[in-house]
């Protein structure tokens, strides 16, 4: 099987990571979210804070692991009555639900890159659901990865507000560990 690709560019995974066990740090990591309404009529972006995790780098690559907590309660777009009401009880009921959390279930190679599949819990219900690494770098004291995933909101647990907002989410984590 070829290299995997990441950006497009054959890259040698295998030395440019070290092994190891690495904590992601909250202060440099985000996550952005983009959904769009119903009718397509404009996308909709929004922040949500880490609270931590950790990225395992395993020799053979696909032994590798990961998992990383959101805080729900963090979600911030460019409007303080759609933050007030995606965090409240009827989409992530953060008061109930103060942690989002993906932990990953197994690593492979794709045909553009390596693949985390894992499993996505919001408001206490479990989703199946697949990263792409877009960008794994060693950083020289630790490691930067990016990754992206489309997530069903409603299969993930939020289904309130089904018509005003498309299920699919594109979820973007820009990792800083160490």
């Amino acid at each position: 099987m070829p290299a995997p690709k990441l950006n497009g560019m054959t890259t040698n995974v295998h030395t440019s990571i070290q092994p190891g066990t690495y904590t992601i740090d909250p202060s440099r990591s985000s996550c952005r979210l983009t959904a769009t309404h119903v009718f397509g009529l404009k996308p909709v972006a929004a922040t949500v804070d880490l609270r931590g995790g950790t990225v395992t780098v395993a020799p053979d690559l696909a032994a590798s692991t990961c998992s990383a907590m959101l805080d729900a309660a963090t979600f911030r777009s460019d409007d303080e009555r759609r933050n007030k009401d995606v965090t409240g009880k009827r989409f992530l009921h953060a008061g109930s639900h103060p942690v989002i959390a993906f932990r990953s279930t197994g690593c492979r190679a794709g045909s553009d890159g390596w693949l985390i599949d894992g499993v996505l819990r919001v408001r206490g219900r479990d989703s199946e659901v697949t990263l792409t690494v877009e960008e794994a770098e060693w950083t020289g004291s630790g490691c930067h990865f990016v990754a992206s995933a489309t997530i069903d909101r409603v299969a993930a647990g939020v289904g309130a507000g089904r018509a005003i907002i498309a299920r699919p989410v594109r979820l973007t984590l820009d990792l800083w560990a160490a």
